[in-house]
């Protein structure tokens, strides 16, 4: 499941396509403001980047023999090459590697930083004040550098490249070897050693940024793991699989291997219950903390649980060929989640089931704010349709980016069918038709206020940032 769940969601949330509106359909002129953001030949378009906020458009350009990087339209200096493109949160920094002969640099807002034989993807944290990244300082060691600071200490090797900024932005972590050793470095504190760190689960703080946790190899013989929070060393298993904190930030759960059996740890107790095996990426708790979720396995089939009850007993029912996506409403009241049923699949809320698609999209599960709405994007044969309250749009080659209104009165999404591609809300389909659509990855549709939202769209090789009104 989780190899074709990929597949869909780049499928359905890219709307790189283009539509034609079939007469019949009804369409309407929506209040829009159309900015344009630069020149979009096809050539630039393999290396775009939309930024988090879905406001600004940045991509790599020839430059002679050389590279430059474009910015809403304004051209940076040209380098030798230049790669990792990044955006802060808020749209409004910009980072990159570049390379002049055999030296690399991060280029910060245009400004090229210190030379290293090599450097890594630059990363902002949440708010765009602070920069890192790692480099390699030597022939052998490398480092976290941090813009308008000193280089961090040397390391053999930091975790696969990857740097964690707590939520608010505050406090950063890595995981680093050295001597052949293994550490986690928080706030520069060196935390082990262990004989590895888990690099899938990586090292994840708390909402509130007060608590860090990560999961260590500390007994390579016996092959044991452990999760650590805040130094501490937890109960050991033979595996650990996904991590997760409470969105209150309080309480931190993970799947733990024993023998031959996964079980689920929430805060340092056990919950009752050992399966065969529990969907990847599935372990999630509700926005009010009180509940923990996850796909489970027994006896070949999968099944939802909470609080490690299955929502269905499996001597009642046969369960399902597999579990993918799951989602809380904002209530914490409905779990919603995708299950296979043999070669078709379907939504199901709570143990509600609903009619089952030849695909549902990965990642297009979507409740409105008041919880009372849940939507998302199915294909049925060649038509894809936008399922709002159990009920099917009218059918496009393809739908992405479905959100409510804030106010959860109203649902929109981009499509595509034939040669254009433009929003609807509602079902009615904005009369204004664009070459393609596209959003950052991840993204639903964005609103900015309660009447309003914005995307990206390409028309006559240009890409355009719209904004558009709902009535």
């Amino acid at each position: 499941m989780s190899h074709r769940r990929a597949f869909l969601s780049s499928l359905w949330m890219a709307v790189a396509w283009s539509v034609m509106i079939a007469a019949t359909y009804a369409q309407e002129e929506r209040q829009r403001r159309e900015t344009l953001r630069a020149p979009f030949p096809e050539e630039v378009r393999d290396s775009a980047v939309i930024s988090p906020d879905g406001r600004h458009l940045a991509y790599v350009q020839p430059s002679g023999e050389q590279q430059a990087v474009v910015v809403d339209g304004k051209t940076d200096p040209a380098y030798d090459r230049v790669g990792a493109l990044n955006f802060s949160p808020d749209g409004r920094r910009w980072a990159y590697a570049a390379r002049t002969g055999t030296d690399w640099r991060i280029v910060v807002d245009g400004t090229p930083q210190g030379a290293y034989r090599r450097v890594g993807r630059p990363v902002f944290n949440a708010d765009g004040s602070r920069l890192v990244y790692v480099a390699l300082v030597d022939e052998e060691n490398v480092a976290v550098i941090e813009v308008g600071k000193p280089p961090g200490k040397s390391y053999q090797r930091i975790l696969d490249g990857d740097l964690f900024f707590s939520p608010d932005g505050k406090r950063l972590a890595y995981g680093a070897r050295k001597e052949d050793k293994w550490y986690a470095v928080v706030d520069g504190t060196e935390f082990g050693p262990y004989e590895f760190l888990g690099a899938s689960t990586g090292i994840q703080f708390s909402a509130d940024g007060k608590q860090v946790a990560w999961a260590a190899l500390v007994d390579l013989q016996a092959e044991t793991w452990c999760v650590v929070v805040d130094g501490k060393k937890q109960k050991t298993y033979d595996n650990i699989g996904q991590m997760v904190f409470s969105s209150q930030g309080s309480r931190l759960a993970y799947t733990a291997m024993d023998g031959d059996r996964w079980r689920i740890v929430a805060g340092d107790q056990e919950q009752e219950g050992a399966y065969d095996a529990v969907g990847e990426g599935t372990l999630l708790y509700s926005p009010n903390g009180k509940h923990l979720a996850c796909a489970i396995q027994s006896g070949g089939k999968w099944l939802a649980a909470i609080d490690g009850k299955p929502l269905r007993k499996y001597d009642e029912f046969a369960g399902y060929d597999g579990v993918a996506e799951m989602k809380f409403s904002p209530d914490s009241r409905f779990l919603a989640y995708v299950v296979a049923v043999g070669t078709t699949e379907m939504v199901v809320v709570n143990t509600r089931e609903q009619k089952t698609f030849d695909r549902i999209g990965g990642g297009t599960l979507v409740f409105s704010r008041d919880s009372q709405r849940l939507g998302y994007i199915a294909r049925a044969g060649d038509d894809a349709v936008a399922v709002v309250g159990g009920k099917r749009s009218e059918p496009y080659d393809m739908i992405g980016y479905l959100n409510f209104t804030p106010d959860g009165r109203h649902t929109v999404f981009a499509a595509t069918k034939d040669t254009h591609a433009f929003t609807v809300v509602d079902g009615r389909e904005a009369s204004r038709h664009f070459d393609a659509i596209w959003n950052p990855p991840g993204r639903r549709l964005i609103f900015s206020t309660e009447k309003a939202f914005h995307y990206m769209a390409i028309k006559d090789n240009a890409m355009y940032l719209v904004e558009e009104l709902t009535e």
